[in-house]
């Protein structure tokens, strides 16, 4: 295994590899480093939270990652089998730093860490995954670790603190949700919800039982609750079409009220209507934001009417969050600028279209649960099917699927953006924020290079006409030659 293969492994946000290239030493040495490079360093707290997803690989690596911050001086809270949420509820419980043992949406060879220094804040290349990095680097090929290994020791599960993160987190959902007053106006109309869950075998399946007994009214349908890091029946990954097809097709079937798919680590929620259709990430950003900003300014605490969003997404999220007279804060895609906004500004809410929602009353970090249940709440206080509460957004606001498009061999992105700049020169304007985003009156849209793939993610929306949509983004793919 080279050193540029490990080095990788270290991504924006987090660190991922496939199994065997990443390996016990990577997780050892991880977990070392942490504890060496950031923890003692900032005098931050050495009792750290650790959990894991149900891929084949993640209990020995897991295994490994204890030794590792156990041999580092650190004290791990161990914490077994659970959600990445789940995970950042842990942080907040016990106001400590973190890992979750995951590759989320990966194939299932895939595996990788999640870091959490102080909740919000997850540990990337830009605040002290390089010196990770580096560290690790330095140690892998020169200390032997079949030594290492040999003195491993297990890794106990925690149960009573396991029991005393499950009671936070449900805490969370009960308040976040409304959960009580959800079941009473169910009640009042005599009225019962069915509810189709796609856990896709990941760790959805995990905690779904939990979040079914917390409500009396709602039927939740289970698909595919059963925990396998094979993943036998499709990817977790909801992100992409082929993924949905048997919640879409379940929820037809069953004639269910509505559908949640999750992905491996359950971080991320997407959701069908009654009739089998996706909904939209920015339509859902768009309804939640309203939501919440409401609920701040019913019942006051300590979170701003204000909502961060994707400067890359749809005009419906401003327009949406504008409409309930609350604040809209733009921000660049990625969990470290919505976090460090949310928290800047108190924000009661931050939504990305690609189905991360971040909450204030959770730390400001994201949860696949927590929209659960607040999707939940927004459907029974509208009193309305999940398609009429997205219609408008429908009527108003085209847009194309997010487009993966790939360089030409020596092209750079620049070149790209001084064409574009070149050609739209009459737009109404143009921002950098985040890549290049072109506005004209009635059509925008956004090119940027991703964060964590050699690829640019490409966003078109039109207000006139899914027509016009089409046409546009094969204007200016043939433009690019992408």
């Amino acid at each position: 295994m080279t050193q540029t293969n490990y080095y990788k492994m270290f991504k924006a946000y987090d660190v991922r590899g496939t199994y065997p290239e990443l390996n016990e030493a990577v997780y050892y040495w991880v977990g070392f480093a942490f504890v060496k490079t950031i923890l003692e360093p900032e005098k931050l707290p050495l009792q750290v939270a650790i959990a894991r997803d149900t891929r084949f690989t993640s209990p020995m690596f897991y295994r490994a990652l204890y030794n590792g911050l156990k041999d580092a001086g650190a004290e791990p809270i161990s914490l077994g089998l659970g959600s990445t949420d789940f995970l950042y509820a842990a942080c907040q419980r016990f106001a400590c730093p973190g890992i979750m043992v995951t590759a989320s949406h990966n194939p299932k060879n895939d595996n990788g860490m999640k870091l959490i220094k102080t909740a919000p804040y997850a540990v990337g290349l830009d605040s002290g995954l390089d010196l990770i990095r580096d560290f690790v680097l330095a140690k892998i090929d020169t200390v032997k670790f079949d030594e290492l290994a040999s003195r491993f020791v297990e890794a106990p599960e925690d149960v009573v603190k396991k029991s005393e993160v499950i009671d936070f987190f449900e805490s969370k959902l009960e308040t976040i949700g409304s959960i009580p007053e959800v079941d009473f106006l169910l009640a009042t109309r005599n009225q019962k919800l069915k509810v189709v869950v796609d856990t896709g075998n990941g760790m959805g399946g995990w905690f779904m039982p939990n979040i079914s007994g917390m409500y009396k009214n709602i039927e939740f349908i289970p698909l595919y609750w059963e925990l396998d890091g094979n993943f036998p029946n499709h990817p977790a990954d909801p992100l992409q079409p082929e993924n949905i097809k048997d919640l879409q097709e379940l929820v037809v079937r069953e004639r269910a009220d509505l559908g949640i798919a999750f992905d491996g680590d359950a971080d991320r929620a997407f959701f069908v209507d009654e009739q089998g259709h996706r909904i939209d990430g920015n339509y859902l950003v768009s309804v939640f934001a309203q939501t919440l900003i409401r609920d701040v300014q019913q019942r006051g605490g300590q979170f701003n009417p204000a909502a961060v969003y994707s400067l890359t997404g749809s005009r419906c999220v401003p327009n949406s969050i504008n409409e309930v007279a609350g604040v809209a804060i733009p921000s660049k895609q990625g969990h470290v600028y919505f976090k460090k906004l949310m928290k800047t500004y108190q924000a009661v809410y931050g939504g990305e279209f690609t189905g991360h929602h971040y909450f204030g009353e959770f730390g400001y970090m994201d949860s696949g649960f927590v929209a659960l249940v607040v999707f939940l709440k927004t459907l029974v206080l509208s009193n309305k099917p999940v398609s009429s509460l997205f219609a408008s957004f429908n009527q108003r606001y085209f847009l194309s699927e997010e487009l993966v498009l790939r360089l030409n061999p020596g092209q750079t992105f620049q070149e790209i953006v001084e064409i574009l700049k070149s050609k739209y020169q009459d737009a109404i304007s143009m921002h950098f924020q985040d890549g290049i985003a072109v506005f004209y009156a009635d059509w925008k849209f956004n090119l940027r290079p991703s964060n964590t793939e050699p690829v640019l993610r490409f966003l078109l929306e039109s207000t006139v006409s899914k027509e016009h949509c089409q046409q546009k983004v094969k204007e200016v793919r043939e433009l690019l030659g992408l």
